[in-house]
């Protein structure tokens, strides 16, 4: 028996789930035991959707042209952080 890596799931597939248990809450034909099972699965997809998206932003990068016209790496900082950070600088 070969032992192989479990499957890692891709942003799109959890996004897929998500899609799918809101589609099936809001149909209404679930019973409640079922409706609470596809909201939990549905949760624990979007959790996964925002964790893989946090990994997401602390790889990317931008290229920023400095006053002397040369390019230097700087990472991403989402607008939220960016208001935080100018807050704590300004402070």
């Amino acid at each position: 028996m070969t032992d192989k890596p479990a499957k890692k799931e891709k942003f799109e597939d959890y996004l897929r789930q998500v899609e799918d248990a809101v589609k099936s809450l809001e149909g209404g034909k679930l019973q409640l035991e079922e409706s609470i099972e596809k909201y939990e699965t549905g949760i624990k997809a979007l959790r996964q959707c925002y964790s893989i998206l946090e990994q997401a932003e602390k790889k990317i990068q931008l290229l920023v042209k400095e006053k002397d016209g040369s390019l230097s790496a700087k990472d991403f900082e989402p607008a939220g952080e960016r208001k935080l950070s100018k807050r704590k600088a300004e402070a």
